[in-house]
């Protein structure tokens, strides 16, 4: 059977219906654009914050609290009056949460230009570059998918879970009560017994945690799991030539709910 194909336009036009519908949640952490030789790592190096300095072959730059829509609990308040005695209720409103993209880049197969990094010999000028191999540019973007694959687990553990279970209250209404704060009350109450005590009820704390669990994929890179490093070096004609190679403490393939956690 032949893949199914559709049309950029048509996955747009799906993206826009699915924002548009409350009962859907978009997830959307991306996948790593592809960045080719010549010049392909020295432009993520440049994106990068070391400078350009220290080889980075593969970059995602994760997105902070700030750049998703956050989920709202809003209830509306109702009264039942009985003589002199009143009956408040509150009825829980359906909210969304939005996931974002976040850029990512990795080097493709190719001899990338070491920039500003020339040596002359005996009167020849040599230019240096760094050589990805097929196999090699594969990890990289395997690494940087793990990143992006942190950032939706984030995602999914914070405004996510915190919207379904807000729409799960919808239809219910809590009551009676003496006033509409009790009423509120008496539905924030039936959230926190939904939500881990981590996230609790207080959107600032929300914003907090999902900030907490974004930072938590750096993991990957001060462990050295995704740190290549350069190995054989060859010389050929006007260039030198230096393999890009994993370090000794890469690890890839470690999956999500192994690094991003309440």
């Amino acid at each position: 059977m032949l893949p199914l194909q559709i049309h950029i336009h048509e996955i747009a036009r799906r993206a826009a219906a699915a924002d548009d519908d409350p009962s859907l949640l978009a997830l959307r952490a991306g996948s790593p654009k592809v960045s080719s030789p010549p010049s392909g790592i020295g432009d993520i190096m440049r994106k990068g914050s070391s400078g350009g300095k220290k080889l980075t072959p593969g970059l995602t730059l994760i997105k902070n609290a700030a750049a998703f829509r956050t989920p709202a609990f809003i209830t509306t308040n109702t009264h039942e009056r009985d003589g002199h005695t009143v009956r408040h209720y509150a009825t829980v409103q359906r909210t969304d949460a939005q996931d974002v993209e976040h850029e990512s880049f990795y080097a493709a197969a190719g001899d990338h230009i070491q920039p500003g990094h020339v040596e002359t010999r005996a009167g020849h000028r040599y230019q240096y570059f760094w050589r990805v191999t097929e196999k090699i540019s594969d990890l990289i973007r395997a690494g940087e998918q793990e990143h992006l694959d942190d950032a939706r687990r984030a995602f999914e553990l914070t405004y996510k879970r915190i919207a379904d279970e807000i729409n799960a209250l919808v239809g219910t209404r809590f009551g009676p009560a003496d006033t509409p704060d009790k009423a509120t009350q008496l539905a924030e109450a039936a959230l926190a017994a939904k939500l881990p005590r981590e996230l609790g009820t207080n959107p600032a704390n929300w914003t907090r945690v999902l900030d907490r669990l974004l930072d938590q994929s750096k993991t990957r890179d001060t462990k050295g799991w995704h740190y290549m490093q350069t190995g054989e070096v060859i010389t050929e004609k006007d260039r030198i030539v230096e393999m890009v190679v994993p370090s000794t403490f890469a690890q890839i393939g470690v999956a999500s709910d192994k690094v991003v956690n309440l």
